[in-house]
């Protein structure tokens, strides 16, 4: 969009009241009741069931003191490696949410035989505690990484409309 000022013809950005507002598509209706609220059995309530039960091996968010350190630690490990993995599935995140949760589990009981002290028999025992979730979370982490791949190669990546027509021009070349 080209502007006129002083004489000058200058760019100018685009205002919001020269777009032309877009339709929004309704809500879907299935799995609602006649007033749009969610009904029994809707898809929507069965993926929640199943986000609840991941919170649950995360780690209550209600608790209190080093259980609620652990589930925090446990939630954004979960997170972040989440985002790192080509695939989302349930199998993929329930596995993750095992690891995450020896990971915390990991860092929890490290801290905690730094705290006692590295040369004292109480720390050593902790330490020994930590380096058995270390291993389990390093195990589990490889079979995550495996489903994960095989997650995202059973299901693969949809193509954007830009990227299907540019693959059906090269096809045709």
């Amino acid at each position: 969009m080209i502007e006129r000022s002083h004489g000058k013809a200058r760019p100018a950005l685009v205002r919001a009241s020269d777009l032309t507002p877009h339709e929004t598509a309704p809500k879907p209706s299935e799995g609602r009741d006649a007033s749009g609220r969610f009904s029994a059995g809707n898809r929507a309530a069965r993926a929640a069931r199943f986000t609840h039960t991941i919170r649950k091996a995360l780690g209550a968010k209600a608790g209190s003191g080093e259980a609620l350190i652990v589930a925090r630690d446990a939630r954004r490990v979960f997170g972040h490696v989440l985002a790192s993995l080509p695939s989302d599935a349930a199998p993929v995140r329930a596995l993750l949410a095992v690891y995450a949760r020896h990971q915390a589990l990991h860092a929890y009981y490290t801290l905690r035989a730094e705290a006692l002290g590295l040369d004292t028999e109480a720390g050593l025992a902790l330490l020994a505690v930590a380096d058995r979730q270390s291993q389990r979370a390093e195990r589990t982490l490889v079979t995550v990484h495996d489903l994960a791949r095989v997650h995202a190669e059973a299901r693969p990546r949809a193509t954007s409309s830009l990227e299907a027509r540019l693959l059906g021009e090269e096809s045709k070349s």
